[in-house]
């Protein structure tokens, strides 16, 4: 399900302390994946203008750069509070036909009320024989997290959360990739994660806010949320000695 444009500009992403927190969690993944560098292996022989879209906290811009420092990158995000170099939205992207070698979309597909215009705007940018990546989550990544939230929200009398969830664009939706290009192909990692201590899948909860608070029910405030996850989260750490989940993530090459 898509994220409004409110929420994503102004609450979730308005700043880049919330997505840092969320990144961290992956400190403690077994076999770390780098994503950054399977993304610049995966540009190897491009050797034109490459657009990072939705860039984040710029880590595959800043890879790229380091790596390829012969590739102009161009960071945009919606969201002025990532602070990119252009602020665009990917429906829309104020780029000519064909002017670029490679284009970036991580993490950031689930986000776009019109995926499929999102990706005729990538085919449209890139130039014939060009790349385009895109990574997400698959449908098993992060249950542990999910069944967590779960149990918050029968706790609390919590409705359903309305935005954000990154079911509208999975490893399993290769055919809306394959709907502009010819060849899509997806590498995936599954990986363990072990994290000893509560405070970071505490914080991990906690950077969820903009998307949980909205469905708490009148009398219950955030502060109530995360009162309730912090005591099952440390409870699990307690008892079992760290708090375990399955991550599985993935990256479309499409030509």
């Amino acid at each position: 399900m898509f994220t409004d444009r409110a929420t994503i500009t102004q609450r979730a992403y308005g700043e880049q302390r919330p997505l840092a927190a969320r990144f961290s969690i992956y400190d403690y993944q077994q076999d770390r994946v780098d994503l950054p560098g399977r993304a610049v292996e995966a540009l190897r022989e491009v050797t034109g203008p490459v657009l990072d879209i939705g860039w984040g906290l710029g880590m595959y811009t800043a890879r790229i750069r380091a790596d390829r420092p012969d590739l102009h990158v161009v960071p945009l995000d919606l969201s002025p509070g990532m602070r990119p170099e252009v602020v665009a939205d990917i429906q829309s992207l104020p780029v000519a036909d064909a002017d670029v070698d490679a284009a970036l979309a991580m993490h950031m597909l689930y986000h776009v009320p019109d995926i499929p215009t999102a990706v005729r705007e990538l085919r449209r940018v890139v130039r014939p024989g060009g790349v385009v990546l895109a990574s997400t989550n698959g449908a098993d990544d992060k249950l542990e997290f999910t069944r967590l939230a779960d149990d918050l929200r029968a706790e609390l009398g919590t409705r359903p959360r309305a935005g954000s969830g990154d079911d509208s664009f999975t490893l399993g939706d290769a055919s809306l990739l394959e709907a502009e290009f010819d060849d899509v192909d997806v590498l995936v990692f599954d990986r363990q994660n072990i994290v000893p201590v509560a405070e970071p899948v505490v914080a991990f909860v906690d950077s969820f806010r903009a998307f949980e608070e909205p469905a708490l029910p009148d009398g219950v405030s955030w502060t109530d949320f995360m009162t309730a996850a912090e005591r099952r989260v440390r409870a699990v750490v307690e008892s079992e000695g760290a708090f375990r989940f399955t991550s599985q993530v993935g990256i479309f090459v499409c030509r």
